[in-house]
């Protein structure tokens, strides 16, 4: 299945969503939109009013929505959270191209060629 539409949290670099939508994927960015100062639980509301994965380098999505149930269409974590933009583009085609059930809701942690989804209890 291809890559969910996303919402770009303000830590995600303007050349990784460029370099998504090269490759036809619907991202919004918060920064774009200019909601750069939104809080981590405005941005998951935002993304989850308009049934978007939230795509972030902030493990904090993962404990919001794992160990808090806060409620969320999907998170899609980027790690590790201190790479430079060519180097997480450069790991994305893998992401891009995995054969994955995108079915909400869903958490992804993906880094160094590698995926795993946890969906809540």
């Amino acid at each position: 299945m291809p890559v969910p539409k996303l919402l770009a949290d303000a830590n995600v670099a303007v050349e990784v969503v460029a370099f998504l939508r090269s490759r036809g994927v619907d991202v919004a960015s918060i920064y774009e939109r200019d909601l750069a100062l939104l809080t981590d639980d405005e941005v998951l509301a935002v993304a989850t009013a308009e049934e978007r994965f939230v795509l972030t380098h902030d493990s904090d999505f993962g404990r919001m929505v794992l160990h808090e149930g806060r409620p969320f269409h999907g998170v899609i974590f980027l790690r590790p959270g201190d790479d430079p933009p060519d180097v997480v583009i450069a790991g994305l085609p893998a992401l891009l191209e995995a054969n994955v059930d995108w079915k909400a809701p869903v958490l992804a942690v993906y880094g160094a060629g590698r995926l795993r989804i946890r969906r809540p209890a």
